[in-house]
């Protein structure tokens, strides 16, 4: 996707505000995902495991190094200038502090349930930090590793509690006996508080698939019906408040159709798809997988899962970012990922360092000093996908019919009774051109306006191709010929 297309993406594209929190839909959002270790240091004085460890992090993988909560603060204004709706704030508990072999801590081994860590702030800091979000119409949602302890975790040696842990998993920890009723309420009773106490607006529940659909389908009713704090200090359950739905997801890690069973069974809001990452080989690689490979998971979703549009879908992950393993160029590469998850019947989730086509390694490194973030041509193309994602309400609720999987093209048709949008996508480094009927439609019965560019790409009754660019992308509106 070429970097100049970033000035004609902005030309009369506004950045519609968004409405009311309470009257958004899981599908309506786009996710930012915050790993807080990584993202910002706003208070170099809570940096206890950074100066600990400051001499030896060449022998240790994870830790966190200086991240924190107010440094997610000081970036709110950023993110909502960017334009997503909603964050998903990686695990803020207290954590274990030693490391074990090589590992320390990344937010995935809870000593304490019931704290914020002190690497990151504390729970008023959380607190402000929903509040600081919520006035700019931003969702906040908390991942919950509430699946496995840390190692660290009192109860671990707590001799009256031996018959709360089951058997060893993989991590080299015990998972929750959670078929012991104690150790289910106080599981549940553990989510319930943090939602009462933050105010956030969901949970995104860590390896799911390591606890029973049986236990997950009480979690999920219980800690729906839980109050929650409202800015201010008020709660939901009180006369005349209330804020919309309170989402749970799960990180599902079996395949597509055992997924789309549990999220049915158990009432999760939404869950990964997985295998959406199948885009990072397809748009990634120079010799990467063939566009088919989307044509098969998009398949798979719409056969297995109950509400495609609910499911998440990523270019990055925790470990992985798409920069980090695609070929050159990098940023158009990037720009194109993200424009299939912008665009497709999913709900987008971007990591830091995707708006500017870069992978992050270091705190604070998606926001370079000076103008180099906001002057970026790659930040400029995210927004006004962004922007068009939340100003057409197709492109979030409207149904998926594929149009073509061929010869490096992916094309797809997003429709909402009348309104139809067409995605023309180029894996390739040549530019393509693209002449195909559109859902049922002739190709030369309908005029093709450019949501991107501005203008109309095609005139009605013309047989003309439209062309799609190496690494590039159109988004077109078509409107059917006068008397079609």
């Amino acid at each position: 996707m070429p970097i100049a297309w970033a000035a004609a993406m902005l030309v009369g594209l506004t950045l519609p505000f968004p409405p009311p929190i309470e009257g958004r839909s899981w599908e309506d959002e786009v996710v930012y995902v915050v790993i807080v270790e990584r993202f910002a240091d706003g208070d170099p004085a809570n940096n206890v495991m950074a100066r600990q460890y400051n001499k030896d992090w060449a022998r240790y993988e994870g830790g966190f190094r200086g991240g924190d909560l107010k440094g997610v603060i000081d970036h709110l204004d950023d993110l909502d200038e960017l334009g997503v709706t909603a964050i998903l704030l990686y695990p803020v508990m207290q954590n274990d502090e030693h490391p074990v072999g090589k590992f320390l801590p990344t937010g995935y081994r809870p000593k304490d349930y019931e704290r914020v860590d002190r690497n990151f702030g504390d729970l008023a800091m959380l607190q402000s930090l929903i509040d600081a979000a919520h006035a700019r119409g931003i969702k906040v949602i908390l991942d919950m590793p509430i699946v496995l302890p840390g190692f660290e975790h009192p109860f671990q040696t707590d001799p009256a509690r031996k018959d709360w842990f089951g058997e060893p998993t993989a991590y080299g920890v015990r998972r929750w006996k959670v078929q012991n009723r104690q150790v289910a309420d106080y599981i549940i009773g553990v989510a319930r508080r943090w939602k009462e106490r933050s105010g956030c607006d969901g949970f995104r529940i860590d390896s799911a698939h390591l606890q029973p659909p049986a236990f997950w389908k009480r979690f999920v009713a219980e800690v729906k019906s839980a109050p929650r704090r409202e800015r201010g200090g008020g709660r939901d359950d009180e006369p005349g408040r209330h804020r919309g739905e309170f989402l749970i997801l799960a990180e599902l890690a079996v395949n597509p159709r055992q997924i789309g069973r549990v999220v049915s069974e158990c009432g999760f809001d939404g869950a990964y798809d997985f295998s959406s990452l199948a885009c990072r080989d397809v748009f990634g690689k120079t010799k990467g997988r063939d566009v088919g490979m989307l044509s098969f998971v998009n398949r798979e979703a719409h056969q297995f899962y109950p509400a495609p549009r609910r499911m998440m879908a990523e270019v990055d992950n925790y470990e992985d970012a798409f920069a980090a393993m695609a070929d050159e160029p990098k940023a158009a590469r990037t720009a194109l990922a993200l424009t299939y998850i912008l665009t497709l019947d999913r709900v987008p989730l971007l990591y830091p360092g995707d708006e500017l086509g870069v992978a992050i390694r270091e705190v604070g490194g998606a926001f370079p000093p000076g103008n180099g973030r906001r002057d970026s041509p790659v930040r400029k193309q995210v927004q006004a996908l962004i922007a068009l994602r939340r100003r057409e309400r197709v492109l979030r609720r409207g149904a998926f019919t594929e149009v073509l999987a061929r010869d490096g093209l992916y094309a797809f048709l997003r429709a909402d009774g009348n309104d139809r949008v067409l995605v023309i996508l180029n894996a390739t480094d040549r530019a393509r051109q693209f002449a195909a009927p559109i859902g049922g439609i002739a190709w030369d019965a309908c005029r093709l306006d450019d949501l991107l560019a501005g203008g109309v790409a095609r005139p009605a009754r013309s047989k003309a191709s439209v062309e799609v660019k190496a690494l590039g992308a159109r988004a077109l509106r078509v409107r059917p010929a006068q008397g079609r």
